[in-house]
């Protein structure tokens, strides 16, 4: 016999299938149009962040703080520049953006900026090349700001090169086509010197041979003068020896004299 279908169960299941698309739909539409940004910050980078993604790492002292949520390419057409907006989303139980007002929230973050408090790239793997965004007290730095009508909604934290954007941009201020300048005409004169000077550097070194030739006798007396000298100083000093220990032996001879 055929069972006849449980229609207060199929009806029990299609209830909760759509409870949960409805849930799933609002969360989507609240997260789109009505996205809480309380817990989320902007940075602007002055360098390229290739290798940095949405969901990149943000760490202070080693402890990740945060992810990378969005990464906007913002041209002004005015002035023909770029720039690029990364936001973050911090973990409030990990962060310092914990108060849930927002002026006590900026009032901190500004007391931590000046402190200096600042946000720059780093390698999080040297193997694929990726980066993640490191937060770090660096008082001795600048405070930049971009003003963006677009991120007024949003707490900034300044940014700062990272070490091999700091490399690169000393890189690109050596004045290496004057270095090139410079070397070009040293070799250009030392070209020109080089027949002046040989002829000179050849009769020098004559003359030093000449001199030695001369000198060869007088050079084989001193020698010998000196090996000399060396044979009676190593002779007194094994005398000197030969004394130390005859008076360690027999130290009475300083009073009666060596005798028999």
């Amino acid at each position: 016999m055929v069972r006849k279908p449980n229609k207060t169960m199929i009806g029990l299941f299609l209830m909760i299938g759509g409870a949960v698309f409805a849930l799933i739909l609002g969360t989507y539409l609240k997260r789109v149009f009505w996205a809480d940004n309380s817990n989320v910050v902007v940075m602007y980078f002055q360098e390229s962040i290739k290798g940095l993604n949405v969901g990149s790492a943000v760490v202070f002292q080693g402890v990740e703080v945060g992810k990378v949520s969005k990464i906007d390419l913002v041209a002004d057409m005015k002035t023909l520049t770029f720039s690029i907006p990364v936001y973050v989303s911090l973990d409030v139980s990990k962060s310092f953006i914990s108060e849930s007002s927002y002026s006590k929230r900026e009032e901190l973050l500004n007391a931590l900026i000046k402190k200096g408090l600042r946000a720059r790239l780093t390698a999080q793997n040297y193997l694929t090349g990726q980066l993640m965004i490191e937060l770090a007290m660096l008082p001795d730095t600048p405070v930049k700001f971009e003003k963006e009508a677009r991120d007024e909604d949003f707490l900034q934290i300044p940014t700062v090169l990272s070490p091999l954007g700091e490399l690169s941009r000393g890189l690109q201020n050596i004045p290496f086509s004057s270095i090139a300048n410079k070397l070009g005409q040293m070799a250009d004169l030392f070209n020109k010197q080089i027949p002046v000077i040989l002829p000179q550097i050849s009769d020098i070194v004559t003359n030093l041979n000449q001199l030695l030739a001369n000198n060869t006798r007088l050079s084989t007396e001193a020698l010998a003068n000196f090996n000399r000298a060396l044979v009676d100083i190593s002779s007194a000093a094994q005398s000197f020896r030969d004394l130390t220990n005859f008076l360690e032996r027999h130290p009475e001879a300083l009073l009666r004299g060596k005798g028999e």
